[in-house]
């Protein structure tokens, strides 16, 4: 392109010189050929034009946008293929889009590129916005704005099925360490828990941290005695089971539980209050980016209406 652009100004030049009748026609000839060997040595020094790969009608796919597609090839094999392969691509996309031009109504074509103006109109904007608010956002968001929030909105926070906190242990018969693990679970003072959790190789399996809530379906599949039949029996807030049959002993605790209908516990909505206070935040601060936009726009009367 470069020497496209050199050639149109010594042509130019050429011209100037040609139209003043004081310079000898011998001095034109002689500037001609420095305008060819220019040229020439421009085309043999100087870097390759950008190589025409296909063509779809009046279009053109140049090595420079194959070279931007691709660039990972595993060998020249794969480097062909996958050229092939992206040249047919574009050729597809190409004649798709010339043919749609030619056989689609004006009405169609002109209500496309309208949603095409639009788009492009709101990528721009929505990048910028996004961009901006990004930098001056601030994330956190304390303790108090999220129990003020669910304060405010608690008929929002309904349970939809029970929630239960429980500790759980399944051990093999005939523990050694059993009376002591027993002793332990109900206790669950610190050391307790820490002693509990160094035994948890024993154990066929376990819920030690009664601090978590989980679900009936979790609670079912984790612990194997309890069923949909007897869960009315072993659900007791602050009572200590302890049942044993021949495949081994169980021990359960519930801390408490919460019905369907009930308040969701703070722990268990906390993040999703968080992330609604976010986008309120974020969702006022684009509004009020909008609306100032717009004054400075008036104020520096780079915007006015008529």
């Amino acid at each position: 392109m470069i020497f496209r652009y050199l050639y149109i100004l010594l042509k130019n030049i050429y011209n100037i010189v040609k139209n003043y009748a004081i310079i000898h026609r011998f001095y034109v000839n002689f500037f001609v050929l420095i305008i060819v060997l220019l040229i020439f040595s421009c085309n043999k020094w100087g870097p390759n034009e950008d190589k025409v790969l296909a063509r779809v009608g009046l279009v053109y796919l140049h090595s420079s946008d194959l070279e931007s597609k691709l660039f990972d090839f595993k060998s020249s094999q794969d480097s062909t293929l996958k050229s092939r392969n992206y040249i047919d691509f574009w050729a597809r996309n190409q004649l798709l889009l010339q043919q749609s031009k030619i056989n689609l109504t004006d009405e169609k074509i002109i209500n496309l590129e309208n949603l095409i103006n639009q788009y492009r109109l709101d990528l721009y904007s929505n990048t910028y916005k996004t961009t901006l608010i990004n930098k001056i956002f601030d994330s956190f968001v304390s303790e108090n704005e999220i129990d003020s929030f669910l304060l405010k909105n608690k008929k929002v926070f309904k349970l939809n099925a029970p929630l239960y906190q429980v500790r759980y242990i399944n051990l093999p018969p005939n523990n050694v360490d059993q009376s002591e693990i027993k002793r332990s679970f109900e206790r669950n003072n610190k050391d307790d828990q820490s002693f509990l959790d160094s035994l948890s190789f024993q154990y066929f399996n376990y819920i030690l941290k009664d601090s978590v809530w989980i679900s009936k379906n979790e609670m079912l599949s984790e612990i194997s005695f309890l069923s949909q039949d007897n869960l009315d029996k072993y659900i007791k807030k602050s009572k200590f089971f302890e049942i044993e049959d021949s495949l081994g002993v169980y021990l359960f605790y519930v801390k408490d539980y919460l019905k369907k209908g009930d308040i969701a516990p703070k722990e268990v909505i906390n993040s999703t209050i968080k992330n609604i206070i976010l986008n309120q935040r974020k969702l006022k601060l684009t509004k009020q980016f909008e609306k100032d936009i717009l004054k400075d726009a008036i104020k520096s009367n780079t915007y006015e209406v008529y």
